[in-house]
């Protein structure tokens, strides 16, 4: 996950806040989906925050090991993500409705389809992050396996000028 606190960012808080009534002090952070491997992964990835500006995309995993690798804190019911383009241009904010922990082997449908991705089945789900989550592992010195825990979050839009 790239993390930003920029002025664009803090004003379009302050903007999201005014326009959907959300307390400015609620906690909150900015940010990708995920960190492009490569440059040409960049537009994908602004695909997929695109796709939860205008609705369609209302789940995303991390695999736990990220947030303890990255000592970031995991998210909670009632925090909100601006969620940025890869430069970190705010595009809407969202509110965590909902976070699981899961195997990976355990993911489900309904969760893989709230991600909005591909044919919204856990099939393509599963093909589409292991390679990232795979490689994870690897830059982190971890092996990769099955069971390994996924943090499901869930998410509604709350706000997109």
């Amino acid at each position: 996950m790239l993390r930003f606190d920029t002025p664009a960012t803090r004003e379009f808080w302050q903007q999201a806040c005014h326009s959907a009534g959300v307390e400015p002090a609620t906690t909150h952070h900015a940010g990708t989906f995920a960190e492009p491997r490569t440059p040409e992964r960049a537009p994908f990835l602004d695909q997929l925050s695109m796709m939860a500006a205008d609705g369609q995309k209302c789940g995303t995993a991390h695999m736990k090991l990220q947030f303890d690798h990255e000592t970031i804190p995991m998210r909670r019911p009632g925090d909100c993500w601006i969620v940025t383009t890869v430069a970190g241009d705010p595009l809407c904010v969202v509110r965590i409705t909902g976070v699981a922990i899961t195997p990976f082997e355990d993911v489900g449908d309904a969760f893989a389809a709230s991600e909005g991705e591909g044919d919204l089945s856990v099939v393509h789900w599963r093909g589409a992050h292991i390679n990232y989550f795979r490689d994870q592992c690897e830059k982190w010195g971890h092996t990769w396996h099955d069971a390994m825990p996924i943090v499901c979050e869930s998410f509604e839009l709350i706000y997109a000028p």
